[in-house]
């Protein structure tokens, strides 16, 4: 009878998936679960969660902080592009269009409620995904940029990493208050990006 034939749901309950889609099905999972959660979430929930015991989590995963650091891969990594080192380097181009080139794409990598939930609880939870992503990567181009901005404005020493700094910590408060708090932001992220950028360009010639 035609009531007797398994459902769509059913049919994709029933279909065992490979090993590799099954550990792909528990890191998603994983991400969003912590991004929701926090780390402090105990893989026992997460697999009551995903409908999957915890030894299978296991198999995948040895232990929660193999998982995590899974997690940081593809958070953090899968999202950073090692093009944004070149393109702050290129004198060939005005110091403010690369400042506005890069923060236009790293904010565009970046803007995602799972993102910032990742990075305000890996560090409120003592974990170092955030410091890690920090010392590997962002220090990097904050040096980066204090240099170039330094040699833009024809200045003896290296700018004051603080100042970068702030610039950087303004797209970061802008995904707080967007996916955190949950308070009307601007949407034209192109304009806002060069407004910012030209802001601090403009603080910096004066005060120089």
């Amino acid at each position: 009878m035609l009531n007797d034939r398994p459902s769509i749901d059913e049919k994709k309950r029933r279909t065992r998936l490979t090993p590799e889609a099954r550990e792909a099905m528990i890191l998603d999972a994983a991400i969003d679960f912590f991004a929701e959660n926090g780390f402090t979430a105990q893989t026992r929930e997460l697999a009551d969660r995903i409908g999957v015991s915890q030894a299978l989590i296991f198999r995948y995963f040895a232990t929660k902080e193999v998982l995590v650091d899974c997690v940081y891969q593809k958070t953090f990594e899968a999202r950073w592009d090692p093009r944004w080192d070149e393109m702050l380097l290129d004198r060939g181009v005005p110091i403010r269009d690369r400042l506005v080139s890069f923060f236009l794409s790293y904010l565009n990598a970046i803007d995602d409620s799972v993102w910032i939930r990742i990075v305000m609880y890996s560090s409120l939870a003592g974990w170092d995904l955030t410091r890690r992503y920090i010392s590997e990567h962002v220090d990097k181009l904050m040096a980066i940029m204090s240099q170039e901005m330094a040699a833009s404005l024809e200045m003896d020493v290296e700018l004051d990493s603080e100042l970068i700094w702030h610039l950087q910590s303004t797209f970061i408060y802008y995904l707080v208050r967007k996916h955190i708090h949950k308070i009307p932001v601007c949407e034209d992220k192109a304009v806002m990006v060069q407004r910012l950028v030209d802001a601090y360009i403009y603080g910096l010639q004066a005060a120089s």
